[in-house]
């Protein structure tokens, strides 16, 4: 059996009140460990703003999950996990070996670190300020 790393993301309908995603997180785990898989870290970063809605939701409970698994068996798992009614989206990725599982808080940390400042000498930042004025002459 061979294993790989994933990172698993998961879309609760917005409808589903806060006890009820614990519940569901734990759904997850179940169906996780029922396929003999292993959690390796979990990402929760509660409820996202979508531009368009999803199913019925406009701001859906994010659920990320680092996963170590056989791919074997996920054929099973998204069956699974497609039979509950709460899910709106669900996506697997495999990682890379060299990639590393971010959570929201890293990547903000890591864009708050960044400085921005050679973007203004860009030629792209200087295109962009040019038609935002021309398009603001023409108003």
């Amino acid at each position: 059996m061979a294993l790989w790393k994933y990172e698993l993301v998961v879309l609760i309908d917005s409808s589903v009140s806060k006890e009820n995603v614990e519940k569901i997180k734990k759904d997850v785990d179940w169906l996780v460990d029922k396929l003999w898989w292993k959690v390796l870290d979990i990402d929760d970063i509660w409820y996202l703003d979508v531009v368009y809605e999803i199913g019925s939701s406009s701001n859906p409970y994010f659920y990320s999950v680092y996963l170590e698994l056989d791919w074997a068996v996920i054929n099973d798992f998204k069956r699974q996990l497609s039979l509950f009614n709460w899910v709106v989206r669900y996506k697997i990725f495999k990682m890379k070996p060299n990639q590393r599982f971010l959570k929201l808080k890293d990547i903000e940390k890591e864009i708050e670190s960044i400085d921005f400042a050679w973007l203004t000498k860009s030629w792209i930042f200087n295109e962009i300020n040019h038609w935002i004025s021309v398009s603001n002459d023409k108003k």
